[in-house]
């Protein structure tokens, strides 16, 4: 387990679980949409993916929407790549985000089913205010699971390291081909 402090606001907050490394695999998960589908890694075999924690979407001052936002702008050029959001939201939460702000290509998570997700990753938050929350992650992995790309916040609403990001996902997913998505479909509606 590694030590890792998030800091939130003035709260230092600890961060715990084992976070995945480079040139390893992604651990498998089964979380569930916002349809409350369950959901596994599986679904996204033979994808480019990243791999977006976030505190919540309804986190705007800490990260979430805006961290999101960001993180997709940046993506634009690499339209391959499956973008999968997860957090604690329920799903309904996750449905009310989808309607309200749009999101299309984006799969929604929520580890409402799917506890052992925050070890597994290396983002639980383990002290008050944010215990149980998922810590905000960056994971960049090919179509095979192995992990090209791995950064946790240290701060809450910081941003992630764009430069290397780029990097990585040159080896990840050439620019300018074209996305493809398990569970949604454009708009982010099942098919």
């Amino acid at each position: 387990m590694d030590d890792f402090i998030l800091q939130y606001g003035d709260e230092a907050i600890p961060v715990s679980g084992e976070f995945p490394r480079p040139d390893s695999y992604l651990p498998s998960f089964m979380l569930v949409d916002e349809y409350k589908r369950d959901i596994a890694l599986e679904a996204f075999a033979g994808q480019p993916k990243v791999i977006l924690t976030l505190l919540s979407l309804d986190e705007e001052e800490h990260g979430g929407l805006a961290l999101l936002r960001d993180t997709r702008r940046f993506l634009e050029s690499w339209p391959a790549l499956q973008l999968i959001v997860v957090c604690v939201d329920s799903p309904s939460s996750l449905l009310r985000s989808r309607h309200e702000h749009g999101l299309p290509g984006v799969t929604l998570l929520s580890t409402l089913r799917g506890r052992d997700f925050h070890k597994q990753y290396g983002v639980l938050a383990s002290g008050y205010p944010l215990s149980g929350y998922t810590a905000p992650a960056i994971l960049i992995a090919d179509g095979d699971n192995i992990i090209l790309y791995a950064e946790r916040l240290r701060h809450s609403n910081g941003r992630f390291n764009q430069h290397e990001i780029a990097l990585r996902l040159q080896q990840a997913a050439p620019a300018d081909e074209p996305a493809a998505t398990a569970g949604t479909d454009e708009a982010g509606s099942p098919p």
